[in-house]
């Protein structure tokens, strides 16, 4: 039996963090400390991912590194530091709820408002200095859009 990991798989699932995480491939490599040239051949599955790779994607995105090499579990670790609330974020994560309920020209129900909320605060703490990219009025217009 080998020990080896696919990289058919997790070279997939790298892909489909950067996509969560809706960054560039260029943005991606640079939160990871790596070229673009590098981080394109892990997503293509060219070359295995590094360990100083795979625990910048554990720092810096809560990425669980057990999800990456084999999908069990879920992709991003709920870890305690990563979701203490900060108010300045909070504030703007709802500034922004009431500028989509604005645009879409009705309130929200109370439901989807708070997984709005929780998923725009979670975003912006995975993002961290990239958080204003999230909070553009760009992204609000095309999450009204699709909401419609």
């Amino acid at each position: 039996m080998s020990s080896a990991v696919d990289p058919v798989d997790y070279h997939r699932r790298l892909a489909h963090v950067r996509e969560y995480l809706e960054l560039s491939q260029e943005k991606m490599a640079t939160r990871l400390g790596t070229s673009l040239r590098a981080y394109a051949n892990y997503e293509r599955g060219e070359r295995a991912i590094p360990i100083d790779v795979m625990r910048a994607l554990f720092d810096k995105c809560a990425v669980d590194p057990v999800w990456l090499l084999t999908g069990e579990g879920g992709m991003i670790l709920d870890r305690d530091v990563r979701f203490r609330l900060d108010p300045r974020t909070l504030e703007a994560v709802v500034a922004t709820v009431e500028q989509i309920e604005k645009k879409l020209g009705s309130s929200l129900s109370t439901k989807k408002k708070a997984r709005l909320i929780g998923l725009l605060y979670e975003q912006c703490q995975l993002l961290g200095e990239n958080a204003g990219d999230i909070l553009s009025n760009a992204r609000v217009d095309r999450l009204v859009r699709s909401s419609r």
